[in-house]
């Protein structure tokens, strides 16, 4: 019962002062107040759960929360901010290398997902350096999602020893 209270108190204290800045109409309100801001205090309440109770099983989460609500915050303040889909996998693959430091674990799946992102951003200057290989990167891209689909109903599915 201690651990939920951690999460929960640091998230009312977020929240209080999230709302607070809201409330008195400080001007660095007109920034703050976003959807994003609200993802990343919910990560860094998670993040501070796992780091008081010692307890890593949600630190990948918190970093998917924090990753990804700064993603969105950034990318509507500087214009020179990626706003390629790809991001959103790229905040995640940078959540399971993150979390792999701490959990031990999803050290191979967030190298996957940094790849697919990768692949995912630059697919279309593949085809200037590569003429040859043009319609191979062309269809990659544009079946990609099935492939996705097939990995992960076999690791749903598949028999773990």
């Amino acid at each position: 019962m201690k651990k939920q209270s951690i999460f929960f108190g640091v998230l009312l204290v977020g929240f209080g002062i999230f709302f607070l800045v809201d409330e008195l109409n400080l001007k660095i309100a007109e920034h703050l107040y976003t959807w994003p801001l609200l993802l990343v205090l919910v990560g860094v309440a998670l993040g501070a759960q796992c780091r008081i109770s010692q307890d890593y099983s949600n630190v990948l989460a918190s970093y998917i929360l924090i990753t990804l609500g700064g993603h969105f915050y950034v990318s509507d303040w500087l214009p020179f901010w990626p706003q390629h889909t790809s991001m959103v996998i790229l905040m995640i693959a940078l959540s399971f290398l993150l979390s792999a430091k701490k959990s031990k674990t999803g050290l191979f799946q967030g190298i996957l997902l940094l790849l697919i992102a990768l692949f995912m951003m630059f697919s279309n200057n593949l085809n200037q350096f590569a003429p040859a290989v043009e319609n191979g990167v062309n269809y990659l891209a544009t079946f990609w999602p099935i492939l996705f689909l097939l990995i992960g109903l076999y690791l749903l599915f598949s028999k773990r020893k």
